[in-house]
């Protein structure tokens, strides 16, 4: 081997082991997908973030969208150099004020994993209250007192809520409940080995931990992301009877009968959280291979639930961001609408208004080609008819 060979190969060894080390390149080229109907919210490149991932949405009763996004800065990967970010957006989301920071702990030599953004707004004080995590490992909760324009000092609140070593939200959002003898409750959906609800019934100022969901043997689920809602049927005490759909990545020693994958898991409780039903295995809603976070709304305007998420063909690439309707406590899902019929990954729903035929915002991650391991051009909001 020549001199100047033997120079190359080390520069080139240097130079991948600094990009192993950097988490360079960075997945994604900059810049969003071609302008369309829809408002790209986040982009590659933007803020100087390599990537955007895991979309997070509040509508608040003042009307103001809440944007979360996990930031990126060097890959795609969930885990690395990633901090959180929100936009915020006063007139429906035809305009958006720019990014800003919301809760970071990395340096260019100690990188820290901070996301898993998952919210509720308590309507009676206007106080919207925030759980992310750090490094997938500990949860932390926080709150805004003026519609997310600032947020207090983040607790560290593993030892109260966290059951396992890891934590993780299902990032779709939290509810209030309605009525009934809870009426009030906030209500964040978490899991660490297992899936529960963490509740506050006196307006965050204590939060407990509710029971793991069940899964079909009678066993305790697995831990994956979830997302939960009002169903509009009601216990026989007035609580609302809530629905819990969970992330479906094949879990092992399924009874006969389940295949295991391919099809969302769904629950029910009856008393606010606190319990689950065991899960049953819904044929109407497809679910990509490894699984994908799902976004679950109840509109009380049209009384109706709403499921958004991907609609893979033959169940394998996460494809096709489509929303479906059910009006029977999820028993039965009708096909709603497409969003996007190109690759698209995790969504966030809210309903835009008090009416009954408020439209839905859908706030995703997507891609204009499939790929094997997603990642997103662009992460946008658009609105759809309920």
């Amino acid at each position: 081997m020549h001199a100047w060979d033997a120079r190359a190969c080390v520069l080139l060894v240097l130079v991948a082991s600094s990009w192993a080390l950097q988490g360079f390149p960075p997945s994604l080229k900059p810049g969003c997908l071609k302008p369309d109907s829809q408002a790209n919210i986040f982009c590659p490149g933007d803020d100087a973030y390599g990537c955007y991932k895991i979309p997070t949405l509040l509508r608040t009763s003042n009307g103001t969208l809440v944007a979360f996004i996990e930031a990126r800065k060097y890959s795609c990967d969930d885990h690395g150099y990633v901090d959180l970010r929100l936009r915020r957006s006063f007139d429906d989301g035809e305009t958006w004020e720019p990014s800003r920071m919301v809760h970071a702990n990395s340096t260019e030599s100690a990188w820290t994993t901070v996301g898993d953004a998952n919210m509720v707004e308590d309507t009676t004080t206007g106080i919207i209250w925030l759980f992310h995590t750090r490094n997938n490992s500990h949860l932390f909760l926080s709150h805004s007192n003026d519609v997310g324009g600032t947020w207090s000092t983040p607790l560290d609140v593993s030892s109260t809520l966290r059951r396992g070593s890891g934590a993780g939200t299902g990032h779709a959002g939290g509810i209030q409940l309605s009525r009934g003898p809870h009426k009030g409750r906030l209500i964040v959906p978490v899991y660490s080995s297992g899936c529960y609800i963490v509740y506050s019934d006196d307006h965050g100022g204590a939060w407990k931990m509710g029971s793991t969901i069940g899964d079909a043997k009678g066993e305790e689920a697995a831990a994956q992301e979830w997302a939960l809602a009002e169903t509009g049927a009601f216990a026989a005490d007035g609580t609302p009877i809530l629905l819990a759909s969970r992330r479906n990545t094949p879990p092992h020693n399924l009874p006969s009968g389940l295949t295991g994958k391919g099809y969302r898991l769904q629950a029910l409780s009856h008393d606010g959280g606190l319990t689950w039903g065991q899960e049953w295995e819904e044929k109407q809603l497809p679910e990509p291979i490894e699984g994908c976070e799902g976004a679950l709304l109840w509109h009380p305007g049209a009384q109706k639930l709403y499921f958004s998420h991907p609609d893979p063909e033959l169940d394998l690439l996460r494809t096709k961001l489509k929303v479906w309707a059910s009006s029977d406590l999820g028993a039965t899902w009708q096909s709603h609408a497409v969003v996007w019929p190109g690759a698209a990954g995790y969504s966030s729903l809210v309903v835009m208004g008090n009416s009954s035929d408020a439209e839905l915002g859908v706030y995703y991650d997507r891609n204009n080609h499939s790929m094997l391991i997603f990642e997103a051009q662009s992460v946008s909001f658009t609105t759809i008819a309920a």
